[in-house]
């Protein structure tokens, strides 16, 4: 093997390959400390609790998403027609793909609404992953960033194609990373769904990146479709939408996760009532932090936090050592369907949680607010395809766009199969309630008995 080449198995794509004199710098990016801490950090946080192979990481995520993006650039490269703007590109993007998930915390998402529980005072961004994604790439402190510097990529440009709100690079560029049909999207659909054994991750996705096409819309340069590649995106879509209803939406999941942030609650409230909470060095310097450092937060990785509540399973206070032990025993709380109907939303969900409350506490559960858990399902980091209805707001970021053959304008994809009208539409608002198993019966008795 050439000394200019490097090969990392990987099961869905059988080789990713970093190929070429041009390309080694890749390897000394993949090789910093913050890349190589996601292989610690779980990529469907606690899924491994439902489906017991959902083992895979960030870090293996990371280089589908670079090979995908190097795919993807082989179709630029052929329609760019040696244009020196679109070439400019090029390092970029790549740094991105390998770079768009370094800052997330442990067990990934899930850490976020975590963060907005503990530090309400921090601006918002300072709970996503994204922007500590921009953090890293930024700081000088990092070994990202001076691998950036040193091989001649423009720091800036890559941390504006994983910021959220940031329009300087031209869309072709960023939806190519995060839109509604991205390589981002195109890797973890399909690795969740190899490792989770769910079996709804098949799609087309060879076709998806090697049949768009660059093209003039509201004087920008966008990705479009043919009408060729329709049945690709379609079965994409619909991967998509299974995988949002059965594998992130799963309610054992779902209910470790609340598991998880209600222990983070009951340590927050015991921290602020003055008494011992018993933080790891490494989450107590982070939480003190006034504005924490891109350093106090790469401290934090899945082991962190599974540590942390090996302390709090053995703390005196019984209702945090219940709900770390349980967490970590795999003994969850039982799901409760929402009972109410949406005729008397307010008053009915009210008197519901309630009810439920009385039910918790007379089983011993105190307190109440941390044994009975809501969980509004329309908020998720994973979504279906929804688009923009109206067309005149319609983009790149919020739509698909097909090229119909001729002069036809462009038209949005789920206009044109009609089938997919039932998987695209907006998400109807959901609700589902977890109590201890102790309390399941009764509160599902209850639920059952009465109108809400």
């Amino acid at each position: 093997m050439a000394k200019t080449e490097k090969i990392f198995r990987d099961p869905l794509y059988n080789y990713v390959a970093i190929r070429g004199e041009e390309n080694e710098w890749l390897l000394d990016l993949i090789d910093t400390v913050e890349v190589q801490r996601l292989r610690r950090i779980h990529q469907l946080g606690v899924s491994h609790f439902t489906y017991p192979g959902a083992d895979h990481t960030r870090f293996s995520h990371a280089l589908g998403v670079l090979h995908l993006m190097q795919q993807a650039w082989q179709r630029i490269e052929a329609l760019s027609e040696d244009d020196e703007s679109i070439r400019h590109a090029y390092r970029s993007l790549l740094a991105a793909a390998v770079l768009h998930d370094v800052g997330h915390g442990p067990f990934s998402h899930l850490f976020e609404p975590v963060l907005k529980t503990y530090r309400e005072r921090w601006s918002h961004e300072y709970w996503s992953h994204e922007h500590w994604s921009c953090e890293v790439i930024r700081s000088a402190d990092t070994e990202v960033h001076q691998e950036l510097l040193d091989k001649g990529v423009d720091v800036e440009q890559v941390a504006s194609l994983i910021e959220k709100d940031n329009e300087k690079p031209p869309p072709w560029q960023k939806t190519l990373l995060s839109s509604q049909l991205d390589v981002d999207r195109l890797d973890y659909l399909q690795r969740d769904s190899y490792f989770t054994g769910s079996g709804y991750g098949h799609y087309d996705w060879y076709r998806i990146l090697n049949s768009f096409s660059l093209h003039e819309k509201d004087d920008f340069t966008v990705l479009v479709w043919p009408e060729k590649a329709v049945y690709a995106i379609e079965e994409y879509i619909f991967s998509r939408f299974y995988m949002y209803n059965n594998v992130y939406q799963h309610k054992t999941t779902r209910g470790f996760e609340k598991l998880l942030q209600a222990a983070c609650g009951r340590a927050k409230q015991i921290h602020e009532g003055s008494r011992d909470a018993r933080f790891v060095d490494e989450i107590a310097e982070f939480l003190d932090a006034e504005t924490p450092t891109v350093k106090q937060y790469l401290a934090l990785e899945d082991a962190t936090l599974v540590y942390q509540l090996q302390l709090w399973s053995k703390h005196p206070d019984r209702a945090l050592s219940d709900l770390a032990g349980r967490f970590l025993a795999r003994k969850g709380f039982a799901a409760i369907e929402d009972p109410v109907s949406e005729t008397g939303f307010d008053d009915a969900r009210a008197k519901w949680e309630t009810t439920l409350r009385k039910v918790v506490a007379q089983g011993g559960f105190e307190p109440e607010e941390f044994y009975v858990l809501h969980d509004e399902l329309e908020f998720t980091m994973y979504d279906p395809y929804i688009p923009e209805k109206e067309e005149e707001v319609q983009d790149p970021y919020n739509a698909i766009f097909i090229k119909p053959e001729g002069s036809k304008p462009l038209v949005e994809v789920s206009r044109l199969l009609e089938r997919l009208a039932s998987v695209a539409g907006a998400r109807s608002e959901q609700h589902r309630y977890y109590v201890p198993k102790e309390c399941r019966d009764k509160a599902r008795q209850i639920a059952e008995s009465q109108r809400w």
